[in-house]
């Protein structure tokens, strides 16, 4: 009977060395045996066969000896599947039996590949019919240790060996009894299914590498920017990653094959990880509150469901797993909460849409594609006969979940440059307020100013001039009788004469006199007059353009500017000439102040009052100023540029 089988030396000269453990050797019975109750399979050349056709299933409540099922092979207790191509019992209390007959009829041995489409199975085994009855041959499922598997594979597969022109009748158990059972059995040739194995692993390697260039993309963009939705949007695509890895298994195979249980859970951890993200991002992402949507309640309890579920999830498989009512009633709440949020995601992001938020428009396609695969999905679990579209890969979901990512990523650097500009525009307005409110604060203290000014030319000084006048006419029948107090005489006029110099020099350094009348340039010239009337250094005055041009206020703070610096230079340059310019062009007003001193007029009054307030004010008119300070001499430029309009200013100082 061994002979009608490839030896398993030849086996390993056609097969890769990594795949010979993981092929079951099947020895049956060769074609001269009695058919069983299944028609046969006749393979005759290389590629996908339609095991449908030629394929039975027998369905019971009970689990029933291999013995007893045998018996049932002979008789019409077996339905045959076709013409329907896969096995939908949605929420299942039976134990499902399929019964199928090979034959190798090429030209060579071959290895063919018995897969079930559906990765969380509890348990399915392959029986193979020998002289003495039905034999175990292999066993797969999410009870098992991935290394027990027949074949390392994510999904349920079993590898069946025949020799040329030999045959063999096969039993499958498959046992998800409480839990969703739709598989879709298929069978092909050796060729064929590494060639689809390759092309799935490459598949979920380039989604894989795409997620994670995401994740590490909006790391950066988080830690750089540091803006909160970078963060959500990396742990939701990390949600979506995870979740994709369990939904195929392939964290069972990847990150702990030697842990069934928590398989039982990931499924549920992961969907539950992957909408409490999805809520986090909906709503941060469009601003969804309280106050401006009707649907955020309703979204944040049925997220706070998703907190739970996972622990439901344990109780039942932990304490209540032979209880398949539970398991049955945890389906269906799982499925109807993920349904109703996901209606819920729908229905806020078209309330945002006509609240005319653009990037709702991203989510809105985004989400599109993901949520067709996420209802055949529902539907599939609740029996829906969608196999063939959610469990090949790459299925609906796992596209859509490519497709939303990268839409939802541009959403973000849409939304991003959108609030960068938002932000930009309400800085400038910011900064205009900010330079309003410091003109109203200038014209506020060039008023008080104005007012002391005059308070002392007209009040104060009006009383040393009556004091000087008091003074000086002395009665005529009143002489002064003594050399003493003849020079006493002379000296309070001398003084009083001083003090009302000083206090109109005060008045007019508060306030020029008839500054709006005049203007800057008349104002500076006689500054500079005065200047080289009483001083030891000799001023220049240079001017040039239209003072007209610019506000009071405006000129009214280049002149103290001006003034500040000249005081700088008659108290540390010690310097025997000096230039003004005050220059106006179509674009800024250029201030420059030189001098032939000692240099050290600015670094002696750096920290002083008066280099303080020409920083402060040459600030405060958005200018530049340049120092070129040496033992030649120093030189200032301060250029302010002409587009400083002053607004609602008053112009009278």
């Amino acid at each position: 009977m061994q002979d009608l089988f490839t030896p398993v030396s030849l086996i390993r000269k056609r097969l890769p060395g990594r795949f010979i453990k993981l092929i079951v050797l099947l020895f049956c019975a060769g074609g001269a045996r009695a058919q069983s109750a299944a028609d046969t399979l006749h393979i005759k050349q290389a590629g996908i066969y339609s095991i449908n056709q030629h394929l039975y299933y027998y369905k019971n409540p009970n689990k029933i000896a291999i013995k007893e099922i045998a018996k049932l092979t002979h008789t019409k207790s077996f339905e045959k599947l076709y013409p329907a191509n896969a096995i939908n019992a949605g929420i299942t209390d039976n134990y499902y039996w399929l019964l199928f007959t090979l034959k190798n009829e090429k030209a060579t041995d071959g290895v063919f590949y018995f897969q079930l489409h559906q990765p969380w199975l509890k348990i399915a085994q392959l029986y193979c019919r020998t002289d003495t009855g039905y034999k175990l041959m292999a066993q797969s499922g999410m009870t098992l240790k991935f290394g027990e598997r027949p074949y390392k594979y994510y999904d349920i597969v079993f590898p069946i060996s025949l020799r040329n022109q030999s045959a063999g009748t096969f039993l499958v158990l498959v046992d998800n009894k409480g839990s969703n059972l739709n598989i879709l059995p298929t069978l092909v040739d050796d060729d064929s299914f590494r060639v689809v194995e390759k092309k799935e692993y490459l598949f979920f390697g380039l989604l894989s590498g795409i997620m994670v260039f995401s994740i590490i993309i909006n790391i950066f963009l988080y830690l750089s920017l540091k803006e909160k939705i970078h963060l959500i949007y990396t742990l939701y695509v990390l949600a979506m990653l995870y979740w994709m890895y369990c939904s195929l298994s392939l964290d069972f195979q990847y990150l702990y094959p030697n842990h069934p249980f928590l398989t039982t859970m990931s499924i549920s951890i992961s969907t539950s990880f992957s909408f409490i993200m999805m809520t986090k991002l909906i709503t941060s992402f469009l601003n969804i509150t309280g106050q401006n949507s009707r649907f955020k309640k309703s979204i944040d309890w049925l997220t706070y469901l998703f907190y739970i579920l996972p622990i439901a999830c344990f109780s039942t498989h932990y304490w209540y797993e032979g209880h398949t009512d539970l398991h049955e009633i945890y389906v269906y709440v799982f499925i109807g909460a993920t349904i109703c949020l996901a209606t819920l995601y729908y229905l806020a992001i078209i309330e945002k849409l006509m609240q005319k938020v653009k990037e709702a428009w991203f989510f809105l396609v985004g989400e599109g594609f993901i949520a067709l695969g996420i209802l055949k999905y529902c539907f599939h679990m609740l029996g829906g006969g969608l196999n063939s579209s959610v469990q090949s890969m790459p299925n609906d979901i796992q596209i859509g979940l490519t497709v939303e990512a990268i839409i939802i990523f541009m959403g973000i650097i849409y939304r991003y440059n959108l609030y960068k500009n938002e932000k930009q525009k309400l800085q400038q307005s910011l900064l205009q307020q900010q330079l309003l409110s410091m003109r109203e604060v200038v014209a506020a203290q060039e008023g008080e100013r104005k007012r002391i000014a005059q308070d002392i030319h007209d009040d104060v000084g009006s009383t040393l001039g009556t004091l000087l006048l008091h003074i000086s006419n002395v009665p005529e029948n009143q002489e002064i009788k003594t050399r003493e107090s003849q020079l006493h005489y002379e000296k309070s006029i001398d003084i009083s004469r001083k003090a009302i110099n000083d206090l109109r020099n005060i008045s007019h350094n508060i306030l020029p006199q008839d500054f709006t009348e005049m203007g800057i340039f008349r104002i500076l010239e006689n500054r500079v007059d005065e200047l080289n009337m009483i001083g030891d250094i000799h001023f220049t005055l240079i001017t040039e353009g239209n003072e007209k041009e610019i506000e009071n206020l405006f000129s009214i703070t280049i002149y103290r500017i001006i003034n500040e610096m000249i005081n700088n230079t008659l108290k540390h340059s010690q310097a025997s000439m000096a230039t003004i310019q005050l220059l106006m062009t179509s674009t800024e007003i250029i201030v420059m102040m030189e001098d032939n001193g000692i240099g050290g007029s600015t670094t002696s009054g750096t920290k002083g009052i008066g280099m303080k307030n020409i920083y402060s004010r040459t600030e405060f008119l958005n200018g530049k100023i340049t120092i070129d300070d040496s033992p030649a001499g120093t030189s200032i430029i301060i250029e302010i540029p002409k587009e400083n309009k002053l607004k609602n200013i008053p112009n009278e100082y």
